[in-house]
């Protein structure tokens, strides 16, 4: 067991600690601790909003991305078809059958072509000055 002398030394320790405590928590009750404490959890608050305000601005900006990856994928491949659209157009052959087929058109006999000089042309200009 403690000895009267033992606790004459834990007594003023005690009331040291005792001391201590209580003016922690006078400290803890001032309204500079409460003006600090405020702006530190205001803080605290503004940063997590921020950060879950830009993770979603990223997950917006992700499926705009994607939207915008999938009309470009569509418009090249619609710019793919109308290539290969006036390729096709462009063939003599398939214009010649279109025009056989939906204007009904044919080359002409060649005994019905007739060749007309044109009024300034080199021949027609050569015996003008002579």
């Amino acid at each position: 067991m403690m000895s009267a002398a033992s606790k004459r030394l834990k007594q003023p320790r005690r009331e040291k600690l005792l001391q201590r405590v209580a003016a922690g928590w006078s400290r803890l009750h001032s309204p500079g601790f409460a003006i600090a404490l405020a702006l530190t959890l205001s803080s605290l608050v503004v940063v997590a909003l921020l950060h879950v305000w830009t993770r979603l601005e990223i997950v917006r900006i992700g499926y705009a991305l994607s939207e915008e990856t999938r009309l470009h994928q569509a418009l090249r491949e619609h710019e793919q078809r109308l290539r290969l659209e006036l390729a096709a157009r462009k063939d003599p052959a398939a214009i010649e059958r279109a025009a056989r087929e939906q204007v009904h058109m044919a080359p002409p006999d060649p005994t019905a072509i007739r060749i007309i000089p044109h009024p300034l042309s080199s021949s027609s200009q050569g015996r003008g000055r002579r």
